[in-house]
């Protein structure tokens, strides 16, 4: 087996090199994973623009991925080598009262690959033996690499408590956006998601939206009311993580509906209107990446009830990292998931 591996480092702002750099080994109750595919996220280009609070450089960058165990560490016996594999991205503690109830994603060390620890961005990487899952043969790596990005939009859905014919608006037509759409829809709710950016809109519509609208062509809150009879939404879904769209799921929602706020802005607070929370007995959710979700994500991905290729819009090698980063930065037309392939 190889003793180096290439890999994209994070070397400082805005600065990635490819590097050859030691091939990982995995320790007890890990295991090491040759990546064949590993998708770019929103968090890849906050910590290059040094933005992101738990990201540090120098590190590997990259969480989504799909691959091979190329070897298996101390005690490590349900799994072998050249089993096909998809990485849940976590190492936690094991003692705190979060992992020792089953609530792992809130561990009092929660640490994830490419943020604490070196991450799939790389030829080879390290990952726990216990958040690794068998890739479905009918599932490509380059869609299983998602599994990470369409986990964290289901474990907020369920969540929500959403019911058949619920009336629900999503705000973001971006990669969780149009999954957390796909999960809603599954429960037999109806649908609204918003974006300004017309192309999201007709994959919305392909992926089965009841209704797109675009905020800067038509007002969102009077198509809300219009829709519901005056009401509001039964769930409103902020999948953005900007002040202004944060701002407004308090008026899209209904007396006693529920506001579940998966953007993440990194601000410590918000403009929110707290009277309305107060007097329209509001039920407001935070939602922590993933717990326990990873199997029924890959099991919907199998049966093909979770739609994935329209998703994946551009695919580079290892080496275009830093040209992919940097076409997130720039919002280019026709951008939503970079995949990055090692075949």
């Amino acid at each position: 087996m190889k003793t180096t591996m290439k890999a994209a480092v994070l070397k400082g702002l805005e600065t990635i090199v490819m590097e050859e750099v030691p091939v990982p080994e995995p320790k007890s109750g890990q295991v090491l994973v040759q990546v064949k595919a590993s998708a770019l996220c929103g968090s890849d280009l906050a910590g290059y623009s040094g933005h992101h609070s738990m990201i540090k450089w120098p590190v590997i960058l990259g969480h989504e991925a799909s691959g091979i165990i190329a070897k298996c560490g101390p005690g490590v016996d349900n799994w072998k080598e050249d089993d096909l594999v998809v990485i849940e991205p976590l190492f936690t503690c094991r003692k705190c009262q979060a992992c020792l109830s089953g609530k792992y994603n809130l561990c009092a060390d929660l640490k994830f690959a490419g943020h604490q620890v070196n991450g799939s961005l790389a030829e080879y990487v390290i990952a726990e033996s216990r958040f690794i899952h068998r890739k479905p043969e009918n599932v490509s790596f380059e869609e299983a690499a998602l599994t990470e990005p369409a986990s964290s939009p289901l474990h907020a859905v369920e969540r929500c408590g959403i019911r058949l014919g619920d009336f629900v608006v999503i705000i973001g037509c971006g990669v969780t956006g149009f999954f957390t759409m796909q999960y809603v829809l599954s429960k037999g709710a109806e649908v609204l998601i918003t974006d300004p950016a017309e192309f999201k809109l007709k994959i919305a519509e392909e992926l089965g939206a009841t209704y797109t609208l675009n905020p800067e062509k038509v007002n969102l809150e009077e198509r809300v009311k219009a829709l519901t009879g005056g009401m509001g939404a039964g769930c409103v879904i902020e999948a953005v993580g900007i002040s202004e769209t944060l701002a407004s799921t308090v008026s899209l929602v209904k007396r006693g509906g529920t506001i579940m706020l998966i953007g993440y802005s990194e601000k410590e607070s918000e403009s929110f209107d707290l009277s309305t929370v107060t007097l329209a007995e509001l039920t407001v959710l935070g939602s922590l990446a993933y717990c326990n979700d990873f199997p029924a994500v890959l099991k919907l991905m199998s049966m093909g009830k979770v739609k994935i290729k329209p998703i994946i819009s551009h695919r580079l090698p290892l080496e275009r990292v830093e040209e992919g980063i940097q076409m997130m930065k720039r919002e280019e037309e026709g951008l939503l998931k970079i995949v990055i392939s090692y075949d």
